[in-house]
């Protein structure tokens, strides 16, 4: 029981939830920030809005996790910028449509339940333990308030909840197990003869004058992109906080406040142990009481605990430590188990008492006394972080200066003389970005907006990171034009070759099965030079066949018996591919209890998604959403 709790307390829950509270935050947070007010919305939500800003935010997000995901295999120019905005703002649609039902259906998660979360929670702990310190550092580099973070965290626990409980209804029988597991074993004779794309291609017979067409029919897609680059200056915190000068006094008062606070958290932090008698069908709350109260009648004449707990405990990790819990937190075992804690002196143990997870005796060790750092092992992060509080109302009032004098300005060097900012410039690049501060689709947003393209103004302020705020003009702007025939010969004749060879190789592909089905199959393959492969008995699974012919194989109906079904698939190198099945063998093989369960419970996991994906797609239609660029209600 015990268990349970400890490895709940570490569940997945808690873990998605912190990696998810950088993406909530980058969304919503540091809105002070923006004198921004052309700030349209681009969707709304039963009523709720959802601005430009919120999504040029999310789509920032997205970006760098595919960036953090691919590493150096990252290619921005395979990112389709379309797709991405159209995957983020149904993403915040689906937060805002959560969120609404949860407090439709007064679903909420308690201020204990949050608490527990947060300090079971290992990136909000250092060497094992929660440290307000790691999560103070956390919030403030989200430029969030203490409620701020709470709110969010709060609602993100509830919606994981409800993600949770609706996948988590979704189960199979052991019939559909078993039935999924035959078609999973299923067995099929399979045979194939390719149809080399390459040679298709050398084959087709490409002249200037198809280029020439090619080229006029498609001038769009030979068109070098709209570019711009651009100068700007950076508003950097960090830059800011390291200029304000930190007096020893100011360091000295911090620290008196740093000792004051462990001191205090220490109060509550001490070490004990425990008997635990767990209550079940066998052992009624009753009965454990009365073996629990034996045992506290041995324990008062003088009996030794740690040997009581070894023998008669019900949880084994405290058990083999003789009853040891090390450091219990406040609220971790229950408000019953806290009471009778608090209640003891060192060494004394309790009466019985009826916990969460069963009956306990509990016995008070000793209290924990705090580790107090010096300050000078303390100086350079009590410097930080007053250097932290102290820039805060600074970067914003100088944010606001910087947007005011910017805005009234006719290019950017009155702004950075008068803030001491050095002018940078970018490299040029597209609407689909590009490298430095080009990677980011809100400076790519602002170079190409309206007044700043068109009019050459200075932009408003663009938040680049939650700690540096950039403005921008334009430096120069080359408009989209076509590119010269000679640039694009070889990849236009390359291009007519691919197409036309892929058409000739589907039309052969159709004759040749046409003809299959008169019969001669091997005959067939010997006229046109092909050779048949073989495949007996192969899996879905199966290796030895590439993985497009497999899907087809399996995909085509059953064969007659002495005949064969056919197909074709495209390879991922461009090879038509003929597929013949002859004949079919069912699974027949009994699961086992332990690959029945495996199976059902991957399954259910898969449906249960599916089934949450519903659950999403009901609340949208009954939701009125609308987005600006089609209005679409539903």
């Amino acid at each position: 029981m015990l268990q349970d709790m400890r490895e709940k307390a570490q569940s997945w829950v808690a873990k998605a939830i912190v990696a998810f509270i950088a993406f909530t935050f980058a969304i919503f947070g540091l809105e002070s920030l923006r004198p921004n007010s052309n700030n349209p919305e681009v969707a709304k939500v039963d009523g709720e809005k959802i601005t430009q800003q919120d999504l040029f935010e999310a789509m920032d997000q997205q970006r760098r996790m595919l960036v953090q995901q691919m590493g150096n295999n990252f290619d921005p120019s395979m990112l389709d910028e379309r797709l991405l905005q159209q995957a983020a703002l149904e993403s915040l649609i689906q937060r805002v449509l959560i969120r609404k039902h949860l407090e439709n259906n007064n679903m909420v998660v308690s201020e204990q339940s949050l608490d527990n979360m947060i300090r079971t929670t290992p990136e909000f702990q250092v060497d094992g333990r929660y440290d307000a310190d790691r999560l103070m550092q956390i919030i403030r580099s989200l430029g969030m308030t203490v409620s701020q973070f709470r709110g969010y965290l709060r609602e993100e626990m509830a919606a994981s909840q409800l993600r949770a409980g609706i996948a988590g209804s979704d189960f199979m029988t052991t019939y559909e197990v078993q039935a999924l597991g035959n078609l999973q074993s299923q067995t099929r004779d399979i045979s194939w003869m390719t149809l080399e794309a390459e040679q298709a291609r050398k084959a087709v017979k490409v002249s200037e004058e198809d280029i020439a067409e090619y080229y006029e029919s498609h001038s769009a897609d030979f068109m070098m992109p709209e570019q711009v680059s651009v100068d700007y200056i950076v508003l950097d915190k960090t830059e800011l906080g390291n200029s304000i000068a930190i007096s020893e006094s100011d360091i000295q008062e911090a620290y008196g406040a740093r000792v004051a606070q462990l001191e205090e958290e220490a109060k509550d932090l001490v070490t004990a142990s425990m008997i635990l008698l767990e209550t079940s069908d066998a052992r009624d709350e009753a009965k454990a009481m009365t073996e629990a109260g034996d045992l506290k009648v041995k324990l008062d004449s003088g009996a030794d605990f740690a040997k009581l707990a070894k023998e008669f405990s019900d949880d084994p990790e405290s058990a083999a430590k003789g009853g040891s819990l090390g450091i219990v937190e406040t609220g971790f075992f229950g408000d019953a188990f806290d009471s009778a804690l608090a209640g003891l002196k060192e060494g004394e143990v309790s009466a019985p008492v009826v916990a969460d997870f069963g009956v306990v005796l509990v016995r008070r060790d000793n209290s924990s006394a705090p580790k107090i750092p010096s300050l000078e092992q303390m100086r350079a992060s009590l410097i930080k972080e007053l250097r932290e509080q102290a820039v805060e109302p600074v970067f914003v009032e100088k944010s606001q200066q910087l947007a005011d004098v910017s805005f009234e300005a006719s290019d950017l060097a009155q702004p950075a003389e008068q803030f001491g900012l050095k002018i940078q410039s970018s490299d040029l690049f597209s609407r689909k970005g590009g490298e430095g501060i080009a990677a980011n689709q809100r400076i790519v947003a602002a170079a190409f907006s309206d007044d700043v393209l068109n009019l050459g103004a200075n932009s408003d302020l663009v938040e680049l990171t939650p700690e540096q705020l950039v403005v921008l003009r334009v430096h120069d702007h080359k408009k989209p034009e076509q590119m010269p025939l000679v640039d694009v010969r070889s990849s236009i004749e390359e291009v007519i070759r691919t197409e036309r060879g892929a058409e000739q190789l589907v039309k052969r592909t159709e004759k040749l099965i046409a003809e299959l089905k008169q019969g001669k199959a091997g005959q067939i393959a010997k006229d046109n030079g092909l050779e048949w492969k073989v495949q007996a008995k192969a899996l879905r699974y199966s290796r030895d066949v590439p993985a497009q012919l497999v899907g087809e194989a399996f995909r085509l109906p059953h064969p007659g018996k002495g005949q064969a079904s056919f197909g074709t698939t495209v390879l991922p190198n461009g090879d038509q591919v003929v597929i013949a099945v002859r004949n079919v063998v069912p699974g027949t093989e009994k699961l086992d209890e332990q690959q029945a369960r495996m199976m059902g419970a991957t399954l259910s996991l898969r449906m249960g998604g599916q089934l949450f994906n519903e659950y999403m797609r009901d609340l949208r239609e009954t939701a009125d959403v609308a987005t600006v660029s089609t209005q679409e209600e539903g």
